[in-house]
């Protein structure tokens, strides 16, 4: 039976609220499995382009330099796979589980980042191919990743730590070597409407 004509159905308004509520829920249980596995969250404001939430960073981590690649090189260092083996190879964990019931659906974000040495031009594909890198160990955990993940480079543009001319080298030494790093940004995108 249809409403009375000059009276609307809150059909279409309780659908939204439905989807909001769910996305809701599965972003505190996703920052609950975070703060369980002892992950660092970063605080970042939502980008507020999606439909009910929008689209939202849950969290981000933080991959130091050090520990994945020396100064100018794109491959991984045997410390730096240990620690993706540790975020991404346990499957109960869910972290690489994408299904988020039609509602919404969750990217990883994989941002690749140089120290201030060498050319600009040439920074920008290091921190692709360093991103690639980093995407290539997550993938042997997962055959849903290709459908999931974004890759970004940044070069030395949005640095961890600002470096100073006056700084002794030892110093100069360890601001670049947070510089170059990986950002894993773990986003969820609200699903369009149709």
């Amino acid at each position: 039976m249809h409403p009375p004509s000059g009276r609307k159905s809150h059909g279409a308004l309780w659908s939204i609220i439905y989807i909001d509520l769910m996305t809701q829920i599965m972003a505190f249980f996703v920052i609950v499995w975070a703060a369980e596995k002892g992950v660092k969250l970063v605080q970042t404001k939502a980008i507020g382009t999606g439909v009910g939430m929008g689209d939202q960073t849950v969290r981000m981590v933080d991959l130091p330099g050090d520990v994945l690649f020396a100064s100018g090189q794109t491959t991984l260092a045997p410390d730096g796979k240990d620690a993706l083996g540790k975020l991404f190879g346990d499957p109960s964990s869910g972290v690489l589980s994408f299904d988020q019931g039609g509602l919404a659906t969750r990217k990883l974000v994989i941002h690749g980042h140089t120290d201030d040495v060498g050319d600009k031009d040439k920074n920008f594909a290091l921190g692709y191919q360093r991103a690639w890198a980093v995407y290539q160990e997550i993938r042997r955990h997962s055959n849903e990743l290709p459908g999931h993940v974004v890759l970004c480079t940044h070069a030395d543009n949005t640095a961890a730590e600002r470096l100073r001319a006056d700084e002794p080298p030892d110093a100069l030494a360890q601001a670049r070597a947070k510089n170059r790093r990986i950002t894993i940004e773990d986003l969820v995108v609200a699903e369009q409407p149709r």
